[in-house]
């Protein structure tokens, strides 16, 4: 039996199609599902154009404890939205812990992300994954 493969043994290359620049991706989902807004390479970011009543932190620019987490407090009116690059690893409300600066974030969201960070917040926040960001 010869391994030698001609061009017709191969798979045809993947077919893809391209979205308008300025469309984004939104997975509209459960509120026990996590909050998630994909960007495509290119696309303006729902990050560009804030509401009033939003808070766009770049996941880079969050200063975790010795540990690996941070803990976000907010008020009930301010949704908070997370800009990254990094794949989301878990996400759920948080099993009885204590933070190590000392923060009980039992019954807290949680978010990990594949950096090893670990984001707590007393309400939902809405994940922006954009490729485009350092």
């Amino acid at each position: 039996m010869s391994n030698d493969k001609t061009d017709s043994d191969l798979p045809q290359a993947p077919v893809s199609a391209e979205a308008p620049i300025d469309e984004v991706l939104n997975l509209d989902v459960d509120s026990d599902k996590l909050p998630l807004v994909i960007v495509d390479p290119g696309a303006l970011s729902p990050a560009d154009q804030p509401d009033a009543d939003s808070v766009v932190l770049e996941l880079g620019d969050l200063l975790p404890d010795s540990s690996g987490e941070v803990v976000l407090f907010m008020g009930e009116d301010v949704s908070v939205n997370i800009l990254t690059h990094e794949s989301i690893t878990g996400f759920g409300i948080a099993d009885p812990h204590v933070t190590a600066s000392g923060v009980d974030v039992t019954g807290l969201h949680f978010y990990s992300f594949e950096s090893g960070l670990t984001v707590y917040t007393s309400s939902d926040i809405l994940i922006i994954n954009d490729p485009n960001v350092a």
